[in-house]
């Protein structure tokens, strides 16, 4: 289960998300632990990263992380409220959030 709640506690349904090929898409808001799973098998490389609940979205790559290389999920967790954000290289691609 995602966001270190227990699903009685306002858990929300999985979300899935279209990601645009070499564009940031926020695919979680206000969080502290998530589980982001692969849908597509292209693109090749995703990346992800973060910002603190409320700020502004990333607009380059410095300080990106890939993800989903040889496992198709990857958990997500942070001691304060977060974003998450994705992007695909040079393809579209496609992620599930449990958070």
């Amino acid at each position: 289960m995602g966001c270190g709640k227990k699903r009685s506690e306002n858990m929300t349904a999985p979300s899935v998300h279209t990601i645009t090929a070499d564009t940031w898409v926020k695919v979680a808001t206000n969080i502290t632990t998530c589980v982001i799973w692969k849908m597509s098998s292209k693109p090749n490389v995703y990346m992800q990263t973060y910002r603190m609940t409320g700020g502004a979205a990333p607009t380059d790559l410095s300080d990106a992380v890939p993800i989903f290389q040889g496992i198709d999920y990857m958990t997500i967790t942070a001691a304060a409220a977060i974003d998450v954000y994705i992007y695909a290289k040079n393809l579209n691609g496609k992620v599930r959030v449990d958070a």
